[in-house]
């Protein structure tokens, strides 16, 4: 039986934006939302930092789990810009991954630090 782990999200990173002048930023995982908790997304802007503190429980050890970067739009679908994959492995911290855009046109540059909690 595989071991299972809990991953704190500890901080969003924007290094460059999708849009113009902010991204609406929202996160999902196993297709759940689980970043802003109290609204649709937040605005995030190039150089910038966002607490995320977000909690993920019963992560298998040394599987990869994917963390999704979406644009929230109004008038149109949602953009996945891209996916920061974290492959947790024992109780340790803190890490840092960069997100993979979803295609070779994407812009926008996201990183997440996180931790594996004992």
């Amino acid at each position: 039986m595989n071991e299972k782990l809990t991953v704190r999200l500890k901080t969003l990173h924007c290094f460059q934006n999708d849009e113009e002048k902010f991204d609406d930023i929202f996160l999902k995982f196993n297709g759940k939302k689980i970043w802003p908790k109290d609204k649709k997304h937040e605005d995030v802007r190039v150089n910038t930092k966002h607490e995320l503190e977000v909690e993920l429980s019963g992560i298998a050890a040394n599987e990869q789990a994917a963390i999704e970067i979406w644009d929230h739009d109004v008038l149109s679908p949602n953009d996945l810009l891209g996916t920061a994959y974290i492959v947790p492995d024992k109780p340790g911290g803190p890490y840092t991954v960069d997100m993979r855009p979803i295609n070779d046109k994407e812009t926008a540059r996201y990183s997440i630090d996180w931790e594996i909690l004992f």
